[in-house]
Order: structure tokens, then C-alpha cells, then sequence
């Protein structure tokens, strides 16, 4: 998987990258299409840091955005609800894998039909 950050106004410390990048990893065993992540940085005001995590799929995207005073608190709610999103895409896709597998095991699939 590839990652890469961004950060708009604001530096990202080596610290900050490798708390990220632990993160990062732990998110292949949620979704196995998961190719890319941007990670983006952005200081909103003076005091509030907002982080956006954006990850691509294969045939779509997902899109989580946090805001908190400091970066980990803002990256550790971005990140759970970047998980939340890929369980949901994951659930979708095992549901209609099981939908055509059962449609084609009772013959009413495009397989399955008899003239």
C-alpha cells in the first residue's frame, strides 16, 4: 500500500509519520483492495489541526476528515471512521458475492438456466 502525506501549512514531524504509518498498516487486514492512502494535514486557524484520510479502493474512494487541537487525536478519529467506511465497502461486497452465489446454486442464475 502506498502512503503518502501532505501537509498544507503545517509541517509533519518524523514522529507524527511513524504513528501514522503504524495506523496505516493495521487498516489491510479491514479491506484487501486498499492501494493508496493520502494522508493530508491542514492547519484550520491557529490552533485547530484538521486531518483528511483518503484512500482509494480499486473501484472507489473513501473519504474521512477529523479536526482536534493536536494531530493524533484528529488522525485516531479520522482513522476510525475511515474503518468504519471500509467495513461497511467490505460488508457490501461479501453480501453480493453471497447474493449471485446463492442465485446461481438455485439455477436461477444466467448459468443455471435450462431451455
Amino acid at each position: 500500500m502506498n502512503v503518502r502525506f501532505t501537509g498544507r501549512h503545517v509541517g509533519i514531524g518524523d514522529a507524527d509519520r511513524e504513528y501514522a504509518e503504524g495506523k496505516v498498516a493495521a487498516l489491510a487486514r479491514f479491506h484487501r483492495h486498499l492501494m493508496d492512502l493520502e494522508i493530508r494535514v491542514m492547519m484550520d486557524g491557529a490552533d485547530m489541526e484538521r486531518v483528511e484520510l483518503e484512500a482509494d479502493l480499486g473501484r472507489t474512494r473513501a473519504v474521512a476528515r477529523a479536526e482536534a487541537q493536536r494531530f493524533r487525536p484528529a488522525f485516531d478519529e479520522a482513522i476510525e471512521a475511515l474503518k468504519r467506511q471500509l467495513l461497511k465497502d467490505k460488508e457490501k461486497v461479501v453480501d453480493r458475492r453471497r447474493r449471485a452465489s446463492r442465485r446461481n446454486a438455485s439455477g436461477n442464475g444466467p448459468e443455471g438456466r435450462t431451455p
